[in-house]
């Protein structure tokens, strides 16, 4: 996947505007394309946020491509967000390629949606190989859905899991697995983490 700074359009620049000032710190963008370099999503990352030694993340462009919903389109556009520890600067590539696989998909990705093998792509060695998909609580009340006028935004958390727990999710559901996670004290930028 290609990486270079990203001109994006001015209806996008005000998304960028939202989500880095939800983010804070300094942020910038690049732009990454799919292997056929087809398609692009620009990743918008600031660095020590939300915390030292953390990068927050978010797709731009993702919403320009709508979600199927009978004969039209679902009423709210995607974006994704993550944070992951700084040293790992694979998980753009993440992100990306999760917006990409969106963006060729005919589903509708909601909290709860888990995107099998995800982290793996990018990430082999990965403990955590696949993506859930919730609301973006690290960002929260900054991070809600956004009205473009052309097009209302929403923003859901891009979270590693394990087989294990996405087992879990499957056997219970989301409401249970979150339970689980935020018991147990799971820090959601590690992707290390037992």
């Amino acid at each position: 996947m290609s990486k270079k700074d990203a001109p994006i359009s001015a209806e996008n620049k005000t998304i960028a505007r939202y989500v880095a000032k939800a983010f804070g710190g300094s942020p910038r963008v690049h732009e990454y394309a799919d292997r056929p370099e087809r398609l692009t999503v620009g990743i918008l990352y600031s660095r020590d946020r939300p915390r030292a030694g953390v990068t927050s993340y978010s797709t731009i462009r993702l919403s320009d491509h709508p979600m199927p919903w009978g004969d039209g389109e679902f009423p709210t556009r995607l974006e994704l967000a993550g944070a992951c520890v700084s040293e790992a600067e694979f998980f753009p590539n993440i992100l990306a390629s999760a917006a990409f696989s969106i963006m060729k998909s005919d589903a509708v990705y909601h909290p709860g949606t888990v995107m099998p093998d995800a982290v793996r792509q990018s990430y082999p060695a990965s403990k955590l190989p696949h993506l859930y998909l919730t609301s973006p609580f690290l960002w929260e009340p900054e991070l809600q859905t956004l009205d473009c006028g052309t097009k209302k935004v929403s923003w859901l958390l891009a979270m590693p899991i394990s087989e294990s727990e996405y087992s879990y999710l499957r056997t219970h559901d989301e409401k249970a697995l979150e339970h689980l996670l935020e018991s147990a004290k799971i820090d959601v930028a590690d992707l290390d983490r037992a």
